[in-house]
C-alpha cells in the first residue's frame, strides 16, 4: 500500500522528512532531483519560494543550478522540502507501486536488477520510491542504489582520465571496465523487461479490478432497489390481507342475517298457519286481531332483516370491488418489476459481453451528465421556477474543454416538448429521450438512473472528469467507482435537494443558486 503525501508540518511530515534527510545528502539529492522532476516542476517550487529575489530570469537558469538551488532550499526550508516531496511522490507515483508490490524479502535480489539503468529517469524514480517505502529494509536499499551509482560514476571517471592521458595506468587497478560495462548493459536488458512485464501486469489488474468494481457496485444498487421493492410488496400484502379479514367478517354477518331471515319467514309462515286454524275454529276476532298485529310485527322485522341483508351485500360488493382494484394494481406493479428486472438482467449481460473499450488518445476536457428531471424538480419545488439550461453549462464549465454534455430527459408529451429539446440542443447539450411508462392504475415511471450510470461507466476513460448534475443519493456507488477509475468526480444541485451520501462522495460539490434559473 502507498501512502499519500503526508500534511504539511504533521508528524508525518516530520517523520517522512527524517528518514529522507536520512537517505539523501545535498550531493545524492540534487542527482536524483536533476534526472526524476520534470523542470516545470521545478520552476514552480522555485518560483514559491525565491519571490522577490532579484537575478536571471528563471527559463534563463539551467536544470543543473535550478535543482541546485532547490536543494539548498530543501535542507533549510520545511515549507520548500513539502512541495519537493509533494512533486516528486507525484512523478514517482508508478514507480512507488511498483516497489509497495516487492515482498520484503524479494527487494534485494528485485531491485539488483535495477543496477544496469543509468542513473537517469526511471533509476532516479526507483531510488525516490525506495526512500519513500514504508518499511525500513527497502528504504535502505535506496543507500546500495546510491553509493552503487557513484561507485561505478568514479570508476568511469577514472577510466576516462587514463585513456586522455591525464591518469597513470595504474589507476584502473580494479576497475574491470569493459566488464562493467558489458554487466550493466545485461542488467539494463533485463530490468528494462522486467519492468515492462510488471507495468503490463499492473495495467491487467487494474482493469480487471475496475471491471469487478462495476459489476458489485451494479449488483449492489440492485439488490438494495429489489430490497425495498419487496417491503413495499410486504407493505402492501399486509394491508390487503386487513380488508380481506374485514370482508370475511362482513360476509359472517351477511350468512347470520340471512340464517335470521330465514327463522323470520319460517316463523311469519308458522303463525299464519295457526291464524289460519284459529280462524277457521274459533272465529274470533279478537284472536284474529292479536295474530294479525304478530303477522304484521314479523313482516317488519323480516323488512328490517331483509334490509340489514341488502346492506351487508354492497358492502361485501364493495369491498369485493376495491379488493379486485388493488389486486389489478400490484399484479401491475409486479409486472413492472419483472419487465425492469429482464431489462437490467440484458443490459448487465450486454456490458459483460461487450469488451472494454480502449482509446488511444489520452482522456481530456469533462463529460457532463445532467439529469433533468431531477434538477427540474428541485428548481420548482424550492423556488417555484425553471432552469435555464444555456446558463447551466456555461456555470459548470467555467472555460474548461468539454468532452461531451448529455441531458438525460423524460418525455412527458405536450405542445412545447419539441420546443424544450430544440432550446437544450441550441445549447450545447446531447439528448438521451425516454417516454415514460404509464400502468392501469394511471401510475407512470421513467427512471433514467440505469441509463447515466451505463454512459458514465462507458465514456469516463475518456475524460479527465465527470461533472454529475444531480442531488439524487442513488448516484453514490457510481461516484465511488468513477473515483476508483483514477477520474476528479464533480456534483451539482440545488443544496436543498442534495443527497448528504452523494456529497460526501464526490471530489467537488458545486451548490446551484438562483442564477441558473430563468
Amino acid at each position: 500500500m502507498v501512502s499519500p503525501t503526508p500534511k504539511f508540518r504533521s508528524s508525518e511530515f516530520r517523520d517522512a522528512l527524517a528518514a529522507l534527510k536520512g537517505i539523501f545528502d545535498a550531493h545524492s539529492l540534487s542527482v536524483v532531483l536533476v534526472d526524476a522532476l520534470e523542470r516545470r516542476a521545478a520552476e514552480q517550487v522555485y518560483k514559491r519560494f525565491a519571490r522577490g529575489q532579484a537575478g536571471r530570469r528563471i527559463e534563463n537558469i539551467s536544470k543543473s543550478e535550478l535543482v541546485g538551488q532547490l536543494t539548498s532550499g530543501y535542507f533549510a526550508s520545511d515549507d520548500v522540502a513539502y512541495h519537493l516531496l509533494k512533486e516528486m511522490d507525484r512523478a514517482c507515483h508508478k514507480e512507488r507501486h511498483i516497489v509497495a508490490s516487492i515482498p520484503e524479502e524479494q527487494a534485494p535480489a528485485r531491485v539488483g536488477s535495477y543496477r544496469a539503468i543509468a542513473l537517469k529517469r526511471e533509476r532516479a524514480k526507483l531510488v525516490w520510491a525506495l526512500a519513500r517505502d514504508d518499511r525500513a529494509s527497502v528504504r535502505d536499499l535506496a543507500n546500495r542504489v546510491i553509493a552503487e551509482f557513484f561507485s561505478e560514476a568514479a570508476d568511469l571517471e577514472t577510466s576516462k582520465a587514463v585513456v586522455e592521458g591525464q591518469e597513470e595506468a595504474r589507476a584502473l587497478e580494479g576497475v574491470d571496465l569493459a566488464k562493467r560495462l558489458a554487466d550493466q548493459a545485461e542488467r539494463l536488458q533485463e530490468a528494462a523487461q522486467r519492468l515492462t512485464d510488471l507495468e503490463s501486469q499492473v495495467g491487467k489488474h487494474e482493469a480487471e479490478r475496475a471491471r469487478l468494481l462495476a459489476q458489485i457496485g451494479a449488483k449492489e444498487r440492485h439488490l438494495k432497489e429489489q430490497t425495498s421493492v419487496r417491503e413495499e410488496l410486504e407493505q402492501q400484502l399486509d394491508t390487503l390481507r386487513g380488508a380481506l379479514s374485514k370482508v370475511e367478517s362482513e360476509q359472517a354477518a351477511l350468512d347470520a342475517a340471512q340464517k335470521s331471515e330465514d327463522r323470520a319467514r319460517a316463523r311469519a309462515e308458522d303463525l299464519a298457519t295457526k291464524v289460519r286454524r284459529l280462524s277457521k275454529l274459533a272465529g274470533a276476532s279478537e284472536q284474529l286481531n292479536d295474530a294479525q298485529a304478530r303477522i304484521e310485527t314479523l313482516e317488519r322485522e323480516r323488512d328490517e332483516q331483509a334490509r340489514l341483508v341488502a346492506k351487508a351485500a354492497a358492502e361485501a360488493e364493495a369491498a369485493q370491488a376495491a379488493w379486485a382494484e388493488e389486486r389489478d394494481r400490484l399484479n401491475a406493479g409486479n409486472q413492472e418489476l419483472r419487465e425492469e428486472l429482464k431489462r437490467t438482467r440484458r443490459l448487465l449481460a450486454e456490458a459483460e459481453r461487450r469488451p472494454q473499450a480502449r482509446s488511444d488518445e489520452p482522456p481530456e476536457g469533462i463529460l457532463v451528465l445532467l439529469d433533468q428531471a431531477n434538477l427540474a424538480a428541485s428548481a420548482h419545488a424550492v423556488y417555484g421556477r425553471k432552469v435555464n439550461f444555456q446558463a447551466l453549462l456555461d456555470a459548470l464549465t467555467a472555460g474548461r474543454k468539454v468532452r461531451r454534455a448529455v441531458a438525460f430527459v423524460v418525455d412527458n408529451g405536450g405542445d412545447k416538448f419539441d420546443a424544450f429539446c430544440d432550446t437544450l440542443r441550441r445549447s450545447g447539450w446531447e439528448l438521451r429521450v425516454k417516454k415514460p411508462k404509464v400502468f392501469k392504475n394511471g401510475r407512470t415511471k421513467a427512471d433514467w438512473d440505469m441509463g447515466i450510470a451505463v454512459e458514465a461507466v462507458e465514456q469516463i476513460d475518456r475524460a479527465e472528469t465527470l461533472v454529475l448534475v444531480s442531488g439524487d443519493g442513488d448516484f453514490a456507488p457510481l461516484v465511488r467507482l468513477v473515483k476508483r477509475r483514477g477520474v476528479r468526480v464533480e456534483v451539482a444541485a440545488f443544496p436543498e435537494a442534495l443527497a448528504m451520501e452523494l456529497a460526501e462522495a464526490a471530489d467537488v460539490v458545486t451548490r446551484l443558486d438562483t442564477g441558473t434559473l430563468e
